[in-house]
């Protein structure tokens, strides 16, 4: 009986042993990351008690951004803490993880349990009721309260869908059928709401290492983001899909997804050469059922949002996933998947077009500054080759000007920028960059002549930043380009991926290979006038409302972001002659000032600027519609769709038309991307500048 007592001790051991390695191999990892960040940050942060409040708030955000699951009793507990977080990091403690992992795993449990409650009932969605601002911004007071938040933010959710997703002719139904239809949809929506809700809350207590390592990965990230907003602690999956962001080949399923009306995803497409496409077993309009991870519970999709379901299947890049489809006949089919990366996204890569009218405007999209990782091409399979290619297919077309679409471009690899503004500019110095504790260097491009020389317009936008910026304030200081659009994000730092080793040097961390990486800001970029994009971004010489100024916030927005400093100017910079700049802005101003999309716009800003208050909320689907049809009035969302241009038609070049006629899906996605520029009052704009700058 002693032997027995001592091997079920044995085993009862190993959990707490397991628990306790894995708590302890995270505060190693959150040390390690602070002693990283003081070897190599360009402006390493003090970690004192200032930082301390900067993680724990962090942690709070992460895990529970909507206040649903702690209550005030808790932030109490954990509260303790607040100020001391720097110790524990330093000293390696585990007291406050241990803490904040038991509190959390136990009110998620919790929260579980009350949402199959509240969700057995079926809500009076025609109660008066509402969803306080206080209810809404504050942690609850007990777990009554809790439940009582629970069951109003699952009420919200249900009439926020069913407003979103009104059919057209809603309005003309007899008042009993818009009941009718109203009652059923709500219904459908409450059970789609406790769905999605008990599936998230799965998601962390099944994670695929635990919910201690995923809690450990969100203190470490929390800590490496109170640095700066661009210095990010990244487990495996997440390095590889940064990476791969900067490339040409993500890790992919390869199918392409849209939302069931009638709930659900389907698959829109699929990529050739892709493990769905390989499969032989997937087709077009087959719908996901269920998902399983190797060694993890069924998860049911069915009626699943797009975005839960693309959270869902972008958390592992190297888990075998056990999908069940519902073919179009009807039946079950099951294929295990693994993702692979999947050369020449057409999604991602540059694409060039013709605006053919009273003059021919070249025009070039380009959504990131991907880099060729790989292959060691030299760059040969990078964007800014890419998009050389593009012009000299344009040039053939006998272009007389060029636009280069850089909104929403987030940026990616500086050599790219680099590279890219010297098929403009020529050999020199296309900006500066400062390392900690070296002196300014000028990044240079050593490749001489240019591959296009005519009139140039480059469009930017708000989420343009970065590789973005540097490219558009380089063509802005050397006077080759006129930038039109929207100010730019504001971000000039440059970020290195770096495996959590402090031994490692500049010269061998290549050769290092650990279980987790830190990108780290390492350096500061200038322009080669000395100035900054960080903070105020680039600014534009044409300004256009830009409606992610509703949504958005920017660089200098972000609450420890790097404040902006400048340099001298490059001693070898030297500009081309001055563009007409503010002859061509009152060129186009009335364009601008009686342009029904750019008053759109604007009046879209400030309805969405002032919806932004918090305030209480009606929970009462009457109200609901009615303020729906008062926020399209107020907003006049209809005009941001936008019409087509009357001065240019789009159209593709003939090395293009020969690529598209030959894959269905491309010519679908063409014809597609053509509609949404021939709408574009952004690229309207960008051809009458272009017009005016060829006559100057």
């Amino acid at each position: 009986m002693k032997i027995l007592g001592a091997f079920l001790l044995a085993f009862s051991i190993i959990p707490i042993l397991s628990i306790a390695q894995t708590t302890d191999k995270t505060v190693d990892e959150a040390f390690m990351i602070t002693r990283m960040v003081s070897k190599f940050h360009v402006e390493p942060r003090e970690v004192n008690s200032a930082f301390s409040v900067a993680v724990f708030d962090g942690m709070l955000a992460k895990t529970d951004e909507e206040k649903l699951f702690f209550t005030t009793g808790d932030i109490s507990r954990l509260s303790t803490y607040r100020t001391k977080l720097d110790n524990e990091i330093k000293q390696r403690k585990t007291g406050f993880l241990t803490l904040f992992i038991n509190i959390y795993k136990q009110r998620l449990q919790q929260a579980d349990s009350l949402i199959d409650v509240i969700g057995k009932t079926p809500f009076d969605f025609y109660t008066a009721e509402k969803l306080t601002a206080a209810e809404d911004t504050l942690y609850p007071a007990s777990l009554a309260a809790l439940r009582q938040k629970l069951y109003k933010k699952m009420k919200l959710t249900a009439i926020d869908d069913f407003t979103d997703d009104i059919p057209g002719n809603f309005k003309s139904f007899a008042p009993a059928k818009q009941k009718r239809y109203t009652d059923s949809v709500l219904t459908l929506l409450q059970g789609k709401t406790v769905s999605s809700l008990k599936r998230k809350i799965s998601n962390i207590l099944q994670s695929p290492y635990g919910i201690r390592q995923y809690v450990g990965n969100l203190y470490c990230e929390a800590i490496a983001s109170s640095f700066d907003p661009h210095t990010e602690f990244f487990p495996p999956e997440e390095k590889e899909n940064f990476e791969s962001a900067l490339g040409k080949q993500p890790f992919e399923f390869g199918f392409r997804l849209k939302a069931d009306k009638n709930g659900g995803v389907l698959i829109d497409n699929l990529q050739p050469g892709s493990p769905a496409y390989k499969s032989g077993k997937l087709n077009k309009g087959d719908k996901f059922i269920s998902l399983q991870r190797e060694g993890q519970p069924t998860i049911d999709v069915s009626d699943i949002t797009m975005r839960d379901f693309e959270a869902l299947i972008d958390e592992s890049n190297h888990q075998k996933v056990l999908f069940t489809v519902k073919k179009t006949g009807g039946t079950l089919v099951q294929v295990s998947l693994e993702k692979e990366q999947v050369a020449d996204d057409d999604e991602d890569r540059v694409k060039s077009f013709i605006l053919k009218g009273d003059n021919t405007i070249g025009y070039i999209y380009l959504p990131a500054f991907y880099q060729d990782w790989d292959t060691g091409n030299d760059g040969l399979n990078g964007c800014a080759n890419d998009v050389g290619r593009e012009i000299l297919k344009l040039k053939k077309e006998n272009i007389t000007g060029l636009i280069l679409d850089l909104r929403y471009n987030g940026g990616g690899s500086v050599q790219e920028a680099t590279e890219l503004a010297g098929i403009f500019v020529g050999a020199g110095p296309m900006g500066q960059e400062k390392e900690k504790g070296e002196k300014v260097r000028a990044i240079k491009n050593i490749n001489g002549g240019t591959i296009f020389d005519g009139p140039m317009v480059v469009l930017v936008n708000g989420y343009s930043a970065s590789a973005a910026e540097m490219v558009a304030g380089t063509l802005q200081d050397y006077n080759r380009a006129v930038i039109i659009g929207a100010p730019t994000y504001g971000k000039a730092t440059m970020q290195v991926v770096l495996p959590i080793d402090t031994t490692i040097t500049p010269a061998n961390f290549l050769q290092t290979q650990t279980e987790n990486y830190l990108k780290i800001t390492i350096g500061k970029l200038y322009r080669v006038t000395g100035a900054t994009a960080q903070f105020k971004g680039v600014q534009p010489d044409i300004v256009l409302p830009d409606i992610l100024d509703a949504y958005i916030t920017k660089e200098a927005d972000e609450p420890f972001a790097m404040p902006p400093t400048t340099v001298p100017a490059n001693k070898y910079y030297m500009p081309s002659l001055q563009l007409p700049i503010k002859a061509l802005a009152q060129s186009v101003q009335s364009e601008i000032d009686t342009g029904r999309f750019f008053n759109a716009v604007k009046k879209f800003i400030t309805y969405a600027k002032q919806q932004k208050e918090v305030k209480d909320i009606a929970l009462n689907v009457k109200d609901a519609l009615v303020a729906n049809e008062q926020a399209t009035i107020d907003a006049d969302t209809t005009a941001l769709s936008g019409t087509p241009s009357k001065r240019f038609i789009v159209k593709n070049n003939q090395y293009e038309i020969a690529r598209i006629q030959a894959d269905s899906n491309l010519k679908d996605m063409n014809e597609e991307f053509s509609k949404q520029l021939a709408a574009d009052a952004y690229i309207n704009i960008a051809y009458i500048v272009l017009g005016k700058l060829k006559n100057q």
